[in-house]
């Protein structure tokens, strides 16, 4: 059985779910031989408040992070399996990542865990979002981590990809808009502005130092203290596309704009740093 299997880790034409089959396979079948943990570590850099990570009472910070993938250096791309946690959803493949002020509620250890099959990689790629097909079910019925209330607008809107809640009440909740349906309680069959980001760093991040969310650098010159909320349509006021620009997004369409490549939300720290 492991002649047989050994050589999938190295197939570039495997889709993904065959890939993951093959990776359930190897890790439940035939051992981890084959197979490596993915770990990756979040560290909040805010300058907002002192004290617990940078979040004031009542504030909070909540993205929603799907498709993580680990890409070979010749581009083939193998997902990653999601372990069983509670801010996780193996079967949907999407997970939670919390700060909440005062660390009222907040993970004591924001990361993300998961298994992948070992390869030549030479960068981690992950969705900030949750996908078409799972951001308008039933949330009642949904697994953890989308059954939390608060990140959920409604069946046409969806899930807030993005919760931010800042103690002076100033809020930047982004999600798909554009989204058409008979009703706020009807899934849409599209949205006009999906708003997903595509974030791509280095693969050492999955082994080794951590993922920065760097909120002042999404915040750079907006105030808090007086700007409107950011809660819908994006691209109504300066500030708000400023948002989306940070997060790597074109407030016009809601796609990556030049493949969310000057994204400044996310980057990777050494653990040597």
């Amino acid at each position: 059985m492991l002649a047989a299997i050994a050589p999938w880790a190295r197939i570039t034409r495997c889709t993904p779910l065959c890939a993951l089959l093959l990776a359930t396979v190897a890790a439940t079948g035939c051992g981890n031989w084959n197979v490596e943990p993915v770990r990756l570590s979040f560290s909040l850099n805010s300058s907002l408040a002192a004290g617990c990570n940078g979040i004031p009472e009542p504030g909070q910070l909540r993205f929603y992070v799907s498709n993580l993938r680990m890409v070979e250096v010749n581009g083939a791309a193998a997902p990653v399996m999601l372990d069983a946690q509670p801010t996780q959803s193996q079967d949907a493949g999407i997970a939670l990542v919390s700060w909440v002020g005062q660390c009222a509620g907040a993970q004591d250890d924001p990361h993300i865990s998961g298994k992948v099959a070992r390869g030549d990689y030479a960068a981690v790629e992950f969705e900030l979002g949750v996908p078409f097909e799972r951001n308008h079910a039933h949330p009642l019925a949904a697994p953890p981590p989308l059954n939390v209330p608060s990140m959920f607008w409604t069946w046409q809107s969806g899930y807030k990809f993005l919760r931010l809640d800042v103690g002076t009440g100033w809020s930047f909740h982004l999600g798909s808009t554009g989204c058409v349906s008979p009703s706020a309680v009807r899934p849409p069959e599209s949205c006009a502005r999906p708003n997903r980001a595509t974030i791509r760093l280095p693969a050492a991040v999955a082994w080794d130092g951590v993922v920065v969310v760097d909120l002042d650098a999404l915040l750079a010159g907006i105030d808090p203290t007086n700007a409107a909320n950011c809660v819908d349509d994006y691209r109504a006021a300066p500030h708000c596309r400023h948002l989306l620009t940070r997060i790597g997004i074109d407030a016009d369409n809601g796609q990556c704009d030049g493949g969310c490549g000057h994204q400044a939300f996310f980057r990777y720290e050494d653990g040597a740093e």
